[in-house]
């Protein structure tokens, strides 16, 4: 019997978009023939407020009002506000689920979203309770409860820390628990050589002759792009800067607007980009967020990394990874962070001792142990 593979995410930052797009592509690449692959927003055809509060209003607070979205991050860790929003997301979503599980005849479906886990689950108990339900925990070092919530469903994590708690802290069968390294775009497998470096600067107008310093954040960009800039351009950094803002058009547009005020060569500005591997190739070193699967993505690369900004509680765990392991730095003040860049590309013995610390992380990506996983399990059903 042919497999029909559900993927269920939800436009809630970048990371859960592009982990469901990579894991699709490797299995359609790898396994062909035996499968169909559909993808599905857990969101599609619900409440409108439901949807504008998790997806807007994941973008709008974590890049503008971070307080709001900690202190909510921080409430649903609890057992009781926990069972409320499930309670008041269960009417809306789960028949959607239940739609999208009878219309596409699903016969094993994957969760790359928390708070859509436990509706998940309940979707396929009144559907046929033997579909497996296979969920990956999408933050790689510190996990909300949501994602342990749910006791009957297969758990992917990426590090033995999020194992270790799973089992121990929130009592899941060790069976259940399957680690792989972090999954990125199949893209990141492999450094590029020298002549591929030159050959993407040549496809972006990059400099050849200059040390390239790459900013970047999530979809919505970096929040403290701006000032960065201005702190850039104020220190006269030798370095050329390429500014990537992702979906985040006013952003954008009012680093164009300065450019041409300021008349300044040495900084490129980009919008959305489908060819970031590219972009961190050609780079020397970056500047960007504490999100999972940016940060893995730069270091699977070699570059050493700064750290602009994290999300407390959900991005701590991916901070103290880079700054315990010496990859790179976590420096929240923008003329500090543009000092460090310039040490680091001045500094011959710096740059090479960080690089040195990144080699020996021999970072993996998971993408093809999880691709098989995912369509191996319980075929023999």
């Amino acid at each position: 019997m042919k497999q029909r593979i559900g993927f269920l995410y939800l436009k809630t930052g970048g990371g859960h978009v592009s982990g469901a797009n990579a894991l699709i592509a490797r299995l359609k690449e790898t396994y062909p023939d035996n499968a169909e692959y559909i993808p599905q927003n857990g969101f599609k055809n619900t409440n409108l407020v439901s949807q504008i509060f998790f997806e807007k209003g994941y973008a709008a607070t974590s890049n503008y009002f971070e307080p709001g979205y900690v202190a909510f991050y921080q409430l649903t860790k609890y057992s009781k506000i926990l069972n409320l929003c499930t309670g008041l997301l269960r009417p809306f979503i789960v028949k959607n689920i239940v739609s999208f599980i009878k219309t596409e005849r699903i016969t094993k479906l994957v969760c790359l979203h928390e708070i859509l886990i436990p509706l998940a689950r309940i979707a396929i108990d009144r559907v046929q309770p033997d579909i497996p339900l296979i969920s990956l925990v999408m933050d790689p070092f510190t996990a909300h409860p949501l994602w342990f919530y749910t006791k009957n469903t297969e758990l992917i994590v990426f590090s033995h820390k999020l194992k270790k708690e799973a089992i121990e802290q929130y009592g899941f069968d060790p069976e259940r628990v399957h680690q792989f390294p972090l999954m990125l775009s199949q893209r990141f497998n492999r450094r590029y050589t020298a002549e591929e470096k030159i050959a993407a600067k040549q496809r972006h107008g990059i400099p050849l002759d200059k040390k390239i310093v790459l900013m970047v954040g999530g979809g919505e960009g970096l929040k403290s792009t701006l000032a960065l800039v201005n702190a850039f351009i104020f220190q006269r950094c030798p370095a050329h800067l390429v500014v990537i803002c992702g979906k985040n058009k006013i952003l954008k547009t009012q680093l164009k607007l300065l450019l041409k005020t300021t008349q300044i060569s040495n900084i490129q500005v980009f919008g959305f980009v489908s060819t970031m591997p590219d972009f961190i190739n050609a780079a020397d070193c970056a500047i960007t967020k504490s999100g999972p699967a940016t940060i893995m993505e730069i270091l699977s690369a070699g570059k050493p990394l700064i750290l602009a900004s994290y999300v407390r509680g959900q991005e701590l765990g991916n901070k103290l990874f880079v700054t315990n392991n010496q990859l790179g730095w976590y420096i929240p003040q923008p003329r500090k962070i543009i000092k460090k860049v310039k040490e680091i590309l001045s500094d011959d013995s710096l740059f090479a001792a960080t690089k040195q610390k990144i080699d020996a992380m021999h970072i993996k990506n998971g993408l093809d142990d999880i691709a098989r996983f995912v369509y191996h399990f319980h075929t023999e059903n």
